[in-house]
C-alpha cells in the first residue's frame, strides 16, 4: 500500500514461514499541512498480508500519546502477536470495505429535498429526463431515503481512502466518482441545504480522500439547481457557496447555477415561467460534446 520510508523492520521465522513487519512513514502534508501517516505492513514471505495505518489528524492535540507513538505500539503488539499465532497471518486480511460493484450512471443527481414530490424531486425529474434525451444514463439519490450518518472528522479516510462508517454512502462515492455530470437539486433551508444533503456533503470528504491517497479523481461537470420561497438574489448566497465549496474541494467544475425564486407565491415550480426551459437548457450545454465549460 505505502510507497513512504521504511522506519523500521522486524523477520520473524515461523513454522509458517517467514514474516516481516514494517513500519512506514508517508509525508502527507501536501493534503494537509503537517499530515504524517504511519503505515504497519505484514508481510508473509513477499505478500502483503495485514495493513494497519494511522494519520496524525487523527490524534487530537493534547492527547497523551502521539502517532508515532501509536504506531511503535501497533508495531510491537503485531510482532508479538505473528510469533504467538503465526497461522493467523499467512492469508490476506480485508480491512476495508470495497465499494459497489455496480450502479454507476452518466449523471448523478443529489435530490437534497426531503419532500419526495416536492419542487426539488420535480426538477431532479426533469434533470433524469432531459439527460435520457441525450441518450445518458441517470440515476436520482433521494437522500433522505437513505442512512447517511454524519462525518465524524476521523480522518481515517486518509489511510485507507475508505471510510470506517457503515451506512449508504458507498453507493454514493461509487456513483460520483464515476459520473460525468454531477447535478445537486436542493431548496434552501434556513439560508443554506438541508441536512441530509449537508451530511453527503461532508462525507464526501472521504471521496477527496481516495483523490488524493489512491488517484481516484473525480472527472465530471457540476450544476446547482435551488429553489426558494422568497425572491432575488439573497436567499441563495449561503447555498451557492455551500455547493461551490463542495464542487471544488472535489475538482467537479461548475456549470452557472440556476437559481428558482418566488416559490412561497407560486408554491409549484413549473408555475415559475421560464423555470424547466432553464433547467434544461443548463443541462444541454454540459451534455455537449466536447464542452469544457
Amino acid at each position: 500500500m505505502s510507497e513512504g520510508a521504511v522506519e523500521k523492520i522486524r523477520a520473524i521465522e515461523t513454522p509458517e514461514g517467514t514474516f516481516t513487519i514494517r513500519l512506514i512513514l508517508d509525508d502527507l502534508g501536501s493534503i494537509y499541512p503537517g499530515m504524517i501517516r504511519y503505515t504497519v505492513e505484514v508481510l508473509c514471505g513477499a505478500e502483503p498480508v495485514a495493513t494497519y495505518a494511522v494519520n496524525s489528524y487523527e490524534v487530537p492535540p493534547g492527547s497523551l500519546i502521539d502517532t508515532r507513538e501509536a504506531a511503535e505500539i501497533l508495531f510491537s503488539r503485531l510482532a508479538h502477536d505473528v510469533a504467538s499465532r503465526p497461522h493467523a497471518y499467512t492469508r490476506s486480511r480485508r480491512l476495508t470495505r470495497p465499494l459497489p460493484g455496480s450502479g454507476t450512471s452518466d449523471v448523478v443527481i443529489l435530490q437534497g429535498s426531503p419532500r419526495r414530490f416536492g419542487n426539488s424531486a420535480r426538477i431532479a425529474s426533469w434533470c433524469a429526463d432531459e439527460a435520457a434525451r441525450a441518450g445518458l444514463s441517470s440515476r436520482i439519490f433521494f437522500l433522505h431515503e437513505l442512512s447517511i450518518r454524519p462525518c465524524i472528522g476521523c480522518y481515517a479516510c486518509y489511510n485507507y481512502g475508505y471510510c470506517p462508517v457503515d451506512d449508504d454512502m458507498p453507493g454514493i462515492v461509487r456513483a460520483l466518482e464515476s459520473a460525468s455530470v454531477i447535478v445537486v437539486c436542493t431548496p434552501v433551508y434556513t439560508g443554506t441545504v438541508p441536512a441530509g444533503l449537508k451530511a453527503v456533503i461532508d462525507r464526501c470528504q472521504w471521496l477527496h480522500a481516495r483523490q488524493k491517497v489512491l488517484g481516484r479523481e473525480v472527472h465530471a461537470r457540476g450544476l446547482l439547481v435551488a429553489v426558494a420561497g422568497r425572491r432575488g438574489a439573497a436567499p441563495f448566497v449561503c447555498i451557492t457557496r455551500v455547493v461551490s465549496m463542495f464542487m471544488e474541494n472535489l475538482g467537479i467544475r461548475p456549470a452557472a447555477p440556476v437559481l428558482i425564486g418566488d416559490l412561497d407565491r407560486a408554491r409549484d415550480v413549473r408555475k415559475i415561467e421560464g423555470s424547466e426551459d432553464d433547467v434544461r437548457a443548463a443541462l444541454r450545454t454540459l451534455f455537449a460534446p466536447g464542452d469544457e465549460g
